[in-house]
């Protein structure tokens, strides 16, 4: 089993694009969708993203700390998954419910163990 990051940008946010009854059955979906993870073995850890992010940047060997970007798309969460390969990882990321919901686009990264393989 390889360890995997999928990093999660949406183009909105399910806690203020849906409806209560449609936040309701996006948070029921979702909890399904991790517990079955989590019974597969296949989950490690999951969070979502607060706003407030920073992005810290080295020009010309200055250290600048400036708010994250503004844009339409916003890293809104993560999965560390563990999967056979690359493509178990896809399919996983593929259940995930958000894409019924909000416009989403997730990022699947392979985890290189440290030292390398």
């Amino acid at each position: 089993m390889k360890d995997f990051l999928l990093i999660i940008k949406t183009e909105g946010s399910v806690w203020s694009d849906l409806s209560p009854d449609a936040l309701q059955r996006h948070m029921q979906q979702g909890g399904q969708y991790i517990s079955k993870l989590m019974e597969e073995g296949k989950l490690k850890n999951a969070n979502p993203i607060d706003k407030g992010s920073r992005i810290i940047t080295e020009e010309k060997g200055t250290i600048k700390d400036g708010p994250f970007n503004e844009g339409k798309e916003l890293v809104a969460g993560y999965f560390h998954i563990v999967a056979t390969d690359i493509d178990e990882a896809v399919a996983i990321a593929k259940g995930n419910p958000i894409f019924e919901d909000i416009p989403t686009q997730i990022e699947v990264h392979p985890l290189m163990p440290v030292g390398g393989e």
